[in-house]
């Protein structure tokens, strides 16, 4: 995803993230955060808990909205997300955070294996796509969002406080 992969043994050292199945329901508003509108789509982010630092083991619930141009939910969509550990330094590049390659049916994920899937699953309301993780060790994490098809990509950056 990052232009420097860390190794398969930095992530084992740094207890990746474990995401948690969802099991209970998620609180059905979330102040969305970021908003991203290409090509025609719109996207829009939320992380929570807001209005404080995300701390190690935190259960964190990431809600991923797509919408058309004039705001309509648009369902049945199969989004990806995930996270990875940034090393020392390292920052979000978002012209190049998610490595895709064009098909004749739209654009395909090129998948790493350093990649801790979401998981996202569609949420109550159409179009809204959802996942809740417990946060691993301290750090910054960098999360992608990628759709194939209307072909969408995302990348902000999360930190997690011990």
């Amino acid at each position: 995803m990052f232009s420097k992969l860390l190794p398969a043994i930095a992530l084992v050292v740094l207890a990746p993230l474990q995401v948690s199945a969802i099991s209970q329901s998620l609180p059905t508003l979330l102040p969305w955060g970021d908003r991203v509108v290409r090509d025609g789509i719109e996207l829009q982010v939320a992380v929570a808990p807001q209005g404080r630092a995300l701390r190690e083991r935190d259960r964190v619930t990431f809600r991923f909205q797509v919408a058309d141009e004039a705001g309509r939910p648009i369902p049945g969509l199969r989004p990806e997300a995930w996270l990875e550990p940034l090393a020392p330094g390292q920052s979000v590049d978002p012209a190049a955070c998610v490595h895709e390659m064009e098909t004749g049916s739209g654009w395909k994920l090129v998948r790493t294996p350093a990649l801790l899937d979401l998981h996202l699953r569609e949420g109550e309301r159409p179009g809204t796509y959802e996942a809740l993780a417990r946060m691993g060790r301290p750090g910054r994490y960098g999360v992608a969002f990628f759709l194939g098809s209307p072909r969408l990509v995302h990348c902000f950056e999360v930190e997690v406080q011990g």
